[in-house]
């Protein structure tokens, strides 16, 4: 496809209710369910059963069964933990 730039990792914001916000550089090929996963275990975050990850600014719950890139998610989103 000319003229299309795949990127497997993008830069984004992630944020939790405590206060954390951090700049991450993420994969797009992983499912939610495991980034969520990696993000507890690096980050040292308290596990929550049913963890979800809001994208602004697509302003929507993603799918934890679905990747960043099937999601849409682009360079420069906030994901917020909820």
């Amino acid at each position: 496809m000319k003229g299309i730039i795949r990127m497997d990792y993008i830069m984004v914001t992630f944020q939790t209710d405590t206060g954390l916000r951090m700049d991450l550089k993420v994969p797009v090929f992983v499912t939610i369910e495991e980034l969520l996963d990696m993000l507890t275990e690096s980050l040292s975050l308290k596990e929550r059963s049913g963890a979800k990850l809001q994208a602004e600014p697509l302003g929507r719950i993603l799918s934890n069964s679905k990747t960043l890139d099937q999601e849409g998610v682009a360079q420069g989103a906030l994901l917020t933990l909820i």
